[in-house]
């Protein structure tokens, strides 16, 4: 490494107005549910009895219990302890929480070959096909092999910047572990120019827009059942 140009620190930045919208999605979607499978039972019991509403209230409450407790367990009570900054620095990647404490990271130092062809690669999650993901393997505190996927995202929180993330974490695996070896699929996967290490941004994938398609359509359908129970209801 050039001791002339030190290895620079760059940090997540967050996309404000697409953070509030995907907030404003979340909780639109959350509060019309908990509205229709936790209330909607109970006005039920009201109007038509505890025997005839007794298997649709426990199916109801059932589903709202599975999706409804872990979203507010980790959205609302672990929030302080949730990833809410980036970091990419001569270390490596590290993810910060609210308080400034390190909540994960993985360092340069403790990646590890694959032992495959390549040792940094791109992956498709199942049921993913809008971004890949990052996948490298580290070696644990006690001294075991792991294969972990790398995404620049933060829970409900836009970043704007993840693709130079991606690329300045990869340039740091050059720079600081030259053993190791990527795949030249990922430098294309996210448009990165390997002289500059520098990103071709083109702005919002298909993906992404067919992502936020999707979830205001989804919005629109269970505001649309809410009003209908509504309807039903008087």
């Amino acid at each position: 490494m050039n001791t002339e140009s030190p290895f620079q620190r760059i940090e997540s930045t967050t996309n404000r107005f697409m953070t509030i919208v995907l907030n404003a999605l979340f909780f639109v979607i959350l509060i019309p549910f908990a509205l229709i499978f936790v209330l909607g039972p109970v006005y039920g019991i009201y109007k038509r009895g505890f025997e005839a509403m007794l298997y649709p209230a426990l199916i109801g409450w059932g589903l709202s219990l599975l999706i409804l407790i872990p979203a507010i367990r980790y959205y609302i009570f672990k929030r302080k302890k949730l990833p809410h900054t980036i970091v990419v620095d001569e270390s490596g990647l590290l993810f910060y929480n609210s308080r400034n404490e390190i909540a994960d990271q993985i360092l340069y130092t403790n990646l590890h070959s694959s032992k495959q062809s390549f040792d940094i690669y791109t992956v498709n999650p199942v049921g993913s096909g809008i971004a890949p993901l990052l996948e490298v393997t580290v070696i644990s505190d006690k001294k075991d092999e792991t294969a972990r996927r790398i995404d620049m995202n933060l829970p409900l929180k836009v970043v704007k910047n993840k693709s130079i993330l991606y690329a300045h974490f990869l340039h740091g695996i050059v720079t600081f572990r030259p053993d190791l070896k990527i795949d030249p699929l990922v430098f294309r996967s996210y448009s990165i120019d390997t002289e500059t290490w520098k990103v071709n941004n083109k702005g919002v994938s298909l993906g992404g827009w067919l992502l936020m398609l999707a979830a205001l359509i989804i919005t629109a359908i269970i505001c649309g059942l809410v009003f209908l129970v509504t309807e039903i209801k008087n």
